[in-house]
Order: structure tokens, then sequence, then C-alpha cells
């Protein structure tokens, strides 16, 4: 867990149901109908890829410091149920794949209920990420050590 209370704003949960990411959905998320526009999905993945290479101990601030970059490669979003402006929410993050450039990323991006209910999944999406050298943005392997906790996370 970060040093920021449990569910304030940029903190994140480990629980035994893996990496958990904290999103308090804001009124100007929402679109015309009242629900989170569609775009606003991969802005809270990349907050929680973010936070989930932290917990890694490899973070951007670590990858950009040896000069590369994670860069998004492509996106599948498949949308399940809506979230309104107020309702809380938790981004999962969890290892799919790791290549020599590249790694998949998944993200189950879930509505908190009330207590003793069970989550509602809202969103299912899987981001595939590329190393690329900040200078010239061509493809370069992950790090090794970065690729090491990749791939024991996904194991």
């Amino acid at each position: 867990m970060s040093s920021d209370e449990a569910g304030g704003p940029g903190s994140v949960m480990v629980r035994d149901n893996g990496f958990r990411y904290p999103v308090a959905v804001r009124f100007f998320e929402v679109d015309s109908l009242g629900v989170v526009f569609n775009m606003w999905y991969l802005g809270w993945c990349d907050e929680a890829m973010s936070a989930f290479l932290e917990s890694l101990g490899y973070g951007y601030g670590t990858l950009r410091a040896s000069g590369l970059d994670a860069v998004l490669r492509m996106a599948q979003l498949e949308w399940r149920d809506s979230l309104e402006a107020f309702q809380q929410a938790e981004v999962g993050v969890w290892v799919e794949h790791v290549g020599t450039t590249s790694f998949r990323l998944g993200f189950s991006i879930e509505r908190v209920n009330a207590p003793g209910e069970q989550p509602t999944r809202c969103a299912k999406i899987a981001i595939t990420y590329v190393c690329v050298a900040i200078t010239d943005r061509k493809t370069t392997p992950i790090p090794p050590i970065l690729r090491k906790v990749l791939v024991a996370e996904s194991a």
C-alpha cells in the first residue's frame, strides 16, 4: 500500500484478489446520459498501470531514468455495465503476457457496491505496451529487471 490512506487519492490496494487501484468517479467524467464517457476508462487504466509498476518496484521514474518508456500499442475494451458520477470503482490489474519488447496487462474496472455485496464488473480491458527508447522512440527490449518482475507476476 502507498503511504496515502486506503481508498484516498493515489492510494493502491493489494488484496488477496490481486492489485486494485481505487477510482472515485468525478462529475466531469460523465456524458449527457449521466454515465462515464468511454475515454475515461483508458485514463483510469493508465493511472492503474503506473501504480501497478510502482508496486512492483519498477515505476515510470525508474523506466524513464534508464532512457525508456512504455507506450500503448493496442487496447481492447469490453463494456458490461456503466458507472455514474460519485460512484466508487476499483481497477484490478494483472499481467497477461510478457514478450521481448512488449507486455500486456489485463484490467477489470468494477463498481464498488454496498458492504457485503459483490462488485459489479463494468469493463474488461487488455492493453499491450511496447518499450521504446525515449531519444528515438524505437522499440527496445524490456529492461531485464522489469521483465523479471513482470514474468514473476504473471505466474
